[in-house]
C-alpha cells in the first residue's frame, strides 16, 4: 500500500519537476553571476526574486573552497567570503575557483597594502593637526587667565 502511494504521488511529482522545475533552475542559473572590481565583490542571483550582494575586499577575511562529489561532476565549487562581523557569503557554481580565490586575495592585499601606506600617513597627519589645535587652545585659554 505505502508503494502504491509513493507511486500516485511521486509519479505526477516528478512529470510536474520536470516540465517546470527544469525550465526555473536554467533560469535561475542564467542570471547568476558575479564580478571582481577593485575595491569589492558584486554578486547577484535570482529570476523572480533577485539578490544583490556587494562585498567590499577590505572586509573580506577568508575565502574558501568546498566540494562535493556533485559539484566535481559538474567542474565547479562552492565557495564561502567570509568577512568581519557577519554571516559568510556563498558562491556556488564557480568554475576554476582555486584560481578566482587567488585573484580576489591577490586583490584584497593590494588594497589593503595601498590603503595603508597611504592611510597611515594621512591619519597621523590628522591628529598630528588635531593636537596643534588643541595645544593652541590651551595657550589661549591660558593667556586670557592671566
Amino acid at each position: 500500500m505505502f508503494g502504491f502511494a509513493v507511486s500516485v504521488i511521486g509519479i505526477p511529482l516528478a512529470i510536474l519537476w520536470i516540465v517546470i522545475g527544469i525550465p526555473v533552475h536554467n533560469k535561475q542559473f542564467q542570471n547568476l553571476s558575479c564580478a571582481l572590481t577593485d575595491r569589492s565583490i558584486n554578486m547577484r542571483r535570482g529570476w523572480l526574486f533577485k539578490k544583490q550582494q556587494n562585498i567590499p575586499l577590505d572586509k573580506l577575511t577568508d575565502v574558501s573552497i568546498h566540494e562535493g562529489p556533485i559539484l566535481n561532476a559538474f567542474g565547479v565549487v562552492r565557495m564561502h567570503f567570509e568577512t568581519a562581523g557577519s554571516a559568510p557569503f556563498i558562491l556556488t557554481g564557480v568554475k576554476d575557483g582555486p584560481s578566482f580565490r587567488d585573484r580576489v586575495l591577490e586583490q584584497r592585499d593590494s588594497l589593503s597594502d595601498s590603503t595603508s601606506s597611504s592611510g597611515q600617513t594621512s591619519q597621523s597627519n590628522d591628529v598630528l593637526v588635531e593636537i596643534r589645535d588643541i595645544l593652541q587652545q590651551i595657550n589661549a585659554n591660558i593667556s586670557n587667565e592671566e
